[in-house]
């Protein structure tokens, strides 16, 4: 991985939407607020955008850890703004800290984001042994499945 700069930053803006309100699947809607699961997942995405340009040709980055403190609201229809900065390199592990600010120019939310640089072929390796042995759980839970019918 190439360094990166101290003074890096990335910036993604986003319009909440319907769909990126609180909503459980067991729960139904729950508040018509931009939900901490979206921010989450929009806070890993403004911190890969900033250590992208930075990963060699042979490496990937994968998601370690995620801090997220929501500290006040947005509303469907509201721009929302982040940005990551602050980069932090310990060896193979990229810690980015990202901020949350709402149409309004409130902060709206905290936390660090940690990526870990592997190399790719290692990644992939990894994806595909967990194929393989989801598929041999699979046909093993079928044979299971199929011999239990049989015994009724």
């Amino acid at each position: 991985m190439q360094p990166i700069p101290s003074d890096q930053q990335a910036e993604f803006e986003i319009t909440v939407t319907d769909e990126m309100t609180v909503q459980f699947e067991e729960l139904g809607a729950i508040h018509p607020v931009y939900a901490t699961y979206w921010m989450t997942k929009h806070m890993e995405l403004v911190g890969r955008k900033l250590l992208l340009p930075f990963l060699e040709r042979d490496e990937e980055a994968i998601g370690h850890e995620v801090s997220v403190r929501h500290i006040a609201s947005a509303l469907p229809g509201m721009r929302v703004r982040l940005i990551a900065d602050q980069p932090r390199v310990e060896k193979n592990r990229v810690y980015i800290h990202c901020q949350v600010y709402n149409e309004l120019s409130d902060l709206i939310g905290e936390g660090q984001t940690t990526q870990v640089v592997l190399p790719r072929h290692r990644l992939d390796d990894n994806f595909q042994q967990m194929q393989a042995r989801w598929q041999q759980f699979q046909r093993s839970n079928m044979s299971h499945s199929d011999n239990l019918k049989r015994v009724k």
